[in-house]
């Protein structure tokens, strides 16, 4: 029979194996058929969003201050990232064509 102790149980021990390609060895529950769920749009009712509210917002001087504030850290952020990647890409060329001048004798 089998070890029935530590939480092994019976059912476990006279399973039988898994017909192949079966509905019971697929993950997803056979796959292929069509579905018998409602479908999303039932549920939800989507259509196109109307974002102009948002134009017509008024922010207070504080809250244009606070937004002007990060819009600025996050720009100087970027702005460093681009001038460190041009002078990384200006040395790699400026090494590339010095080893190639020491190897081929261009100047």
């Amino acid at each position: 029979m089998g070890y029935n102790g530590m939480g092994y149980q019976r059912w476990i021990a006279t399973m039988k194996p898994r017909k192949f390609l079966s509905k019971r060895s697929k993950p997803d529950g056979g796959g292929g058929d069509a579905r018998h769920t409602p479908d999303v749009g039932d549920y939800y009712h989507i259509s196109k969003r109307d974002f102009s509210w948002l134009r017509q917002k008024k922010y207070s001087q504080s809250d244009k201050r606070k937004l002007r504030a990060k819009l600025f850290q996050q720009r100087h952020q970027q702005n460093i990232g681009f001038t460190i990647g041009i002078v990384f890409t200006f040395l790699a060329v400026l090494l590339l064509v010095l080893y190639l001048n020491h190897k081929l004798n261009w100047f």
